[in-house]
């Protein structure tokens, strides 16, 4: 009976996976992509369809769709696994972790899934939370899409609904309860709940599976956070975790860009508008691990964070981040003490307009600069604030258009402009560009392109791999086949890429039969130097000349043999 992962490669092809997620093109028998895991501009990251599997010339990046999955997604083994199940339409059955410490993440997963259900059912009955979601345009489709719960104004609510189930370690370790500092008269340490009195959004890894919490305070006062969200675990790691990611990464896929908010409501009312590509970052600082994450979907990005002072510096901090990874960034113009979640509750169209309109972020800024300041505070905002995101861009092209277009509105000279944007240090690269075969050596020679054979021959479990190296170590001796080939093995899957390339121009049997005949002849030449010399020996005895000159004739005729 075939296993859950035999059964899942069958079903799926390398390529059709791959391709779900990168562009890819046909390069002779094989595929080629840009690689989704380093920065590079020429295309490094190769796929077998024979083969099943993918290698990165690049970064060193190897492996099948589970490993793939597992890179590109953020996810373990078994995360990967339930994605591709899904895709596959195969049933996980008996499937179980090895590895303890993946055991410890699932019971982790296991505890976050039950707290999940318990925050669910608590919303139904409490008609408080309902109301404030109802109030802000929350759908019960929406409530019940993503999960949406309330943790009770309980202390040890969720502990008690828990305990039963999961040890108190657990609860820690996934973190759903606290400890106090002190202990009791008795010497015991008391627990409580992370969460009371919250309405819940549940944060989900690629897969689906809960990873975390944000919890929105019913009442708010000087003394409780609006926003509570669960601390880091062995889970969640919130210069990762986007809101909404897990559902919302197929539509920026097929839609090549990404609409970025900062707050749960906002996310819940884009996606219930039908912006069913919008990611939130969730009222924590967006990070560089935040843009990678979306930045292997698609490079673009609109921005549509809150309109007041602090969303605005938000906004400038992120274009800022995403320009200098090469991303191309717009900006949405909301209108002041409005947010998209606002917006969307008074009309959704206003909502879709907004995007539509949205602005390259210089175009934005230097707009803005243009309103509000005058002759030489101008300058000084377009020195200060503009010319440093042009400095950015990784285009010449691009950035001489904004070079000509600032000239143009501010009416002063392109080579003013230009003049000014030297003098601007350019921020560090977040993302430098690493050459292709880096980690990799690309010098061709015969001995690597026969063990190349010999891999492929192997992988094919053909009898063509024995017979190729029994015929090599009747040329040089056995140890030494052995040798080379050891110290080729850590190359081994670009070797054999690099074969299937040479097999697409033609045969491979011919190839293996004309290296071994220029590896004998290189063999050759080396004994009959060597036999010169000897024969210059005029110490050498008449018997031992005459052997070594019959050795001499024997290895010139087989040397034009193999000339011929």
């Amino acid at each position: 009976m075939l296993t859950n992962v035999e059964q899942i490669k069958e079903k799926l092809d390398i390529v059709d996976v791959i391709s779900s997620y990168i562009k890819v093109e046909k390069a002779g028998i094989n595929y080629k992509a840009k690689c989704p895991f380093h920065n590079e501009k020429t295309p490094s990251f190769f796929i077998s369809p024979t083969r099943q599997s993918f290698y990165c010339f690049g970064c060193g990046e190897k492996g099948d769709i589970f490993s793939f999955v597992e890179k590109f997604e953020g996810l373990d083994f078994k995360g990967a696994l339930e994605t591709l199940a899904s895709k596959a339409g195969v049933e996980l059955k008996n499937f179980k972790q090895t590895n303890d410490t993946k055991g410890e993440k699932d019971k982790l997963f296991e505890i976050m899934e039950k707290a999940t259900q318990i925050f669910e059912k608590q919303l139904t009955e409490n008609k408080e939370a309902l109301n404030i979601l109802k109030k802000r345009g929350v759908m019960d489709v929406s409530i019940v899409k993503w999960r949406l719960g309330f943790a009770k104004n309980e202390w040890r609510s969720l502990y008690d609904n828990l305990q039963n189930n999961f040890s108190k370690e657990e609860m820690l370790e996934a973190g759903l309860i606290k400890k106090t500092d002190t202990e009791t008269n008795s010497g015991q340490i008391k627990y409580y709940d992370t969460f009371r009195d919250r309405i819940m959004f549940p944060l989900n890894d690629s897969a689906g599976r809960v990873i975390a919490f944000s919890g929105r305070a019913i009442k708010e006062d000087d003394k409780t956070p609006k926003y509570l969200n669960s601390p880091e675990t062995k889970l969640f790691y919130k210069s990762e975790a986007l809101y909404g990611f897990n559902i919302a990464k197929n539509h920026i896929r097929k839609l090549d860009y990404t609409v970025l908010v900062e707050g749960q409501m906002d996310l819940l009312m884009s996606h219930q508008a039908g912006i069913l590509n919008t990611v939130a970052s969730s009222g924590t600082a967006l990070t560089e691990l935040h843009l990678k994450k979306i930045g292997k979907l698609s490079n673009r990005i609109i921005i549509a964070y809150d309109s007041d002072d602090s969303g605005e510096k938000a906004s400038r901090r992120a274009a800022e981040m995403a320009m200098a990874l090469g991303m191309e960034i717009k900006t949405v113009s909301l209108p002041k003490g409005e947010d998209p979640a606002s917006i969307i509750k008074k009309d959704p169209a206003k909502w879709k307009k907004a995007l539509k309109e949205s602005q390259h972020f210089i175009d934005f800024s230097l707009n803005k600069a243009l309103k509000e300041k005058e002759d030489r505070n101008l300058t000084k905002e377009i020195i200060k604030n503009v010319l440093p995101l042009v400095s950015l861009i990784k285009s010449e092209i691009e950035k001489s258009i904004f070079v000509k277009k600032i000239a143009l509105k501010m009416k002063v000279r392109e080579q003013d402009v230009l003049n000014d944007l030297k003098k601007i240090d350019q921020k560090e690269n977040l993302n430098k560009e690493e050459g292709p075969f880096k980690n990799y050596s690309k010098v061709v020679n015969l001995e690597r392109i026969l063990a190349g054979i010999i891999f492929l021959e192997e992988f094919n479990k053909s009898k063509k791999s024995k017979n190729l190296k029994e015929k090599w170590q009747q040329i040089v001796d056995e140890s030494k086949v052995t040798e080379i080939l050891e110290n080729f093995k850590e190359n081994k899957e670009a070797l054999i890429f690099e074969t299937e390339g040479y097999g697409e121009k033609g045969s491979l049997d011919e190839i293996a039969e004309d290296i071994l005949k220029r590896l004998e002849l290189k063999n050759l030449k080396t004994k009959l130097q060597k036999i010169t010399i000897i024969l210059d020996d005029k110490n050498l005895s008449k018997k031992d000349q005459k052997e070594t000159k019959t050795d001499f004739n024997k290895i010139q005729k087989r040397i034009k043999e193999l000339n011929n």
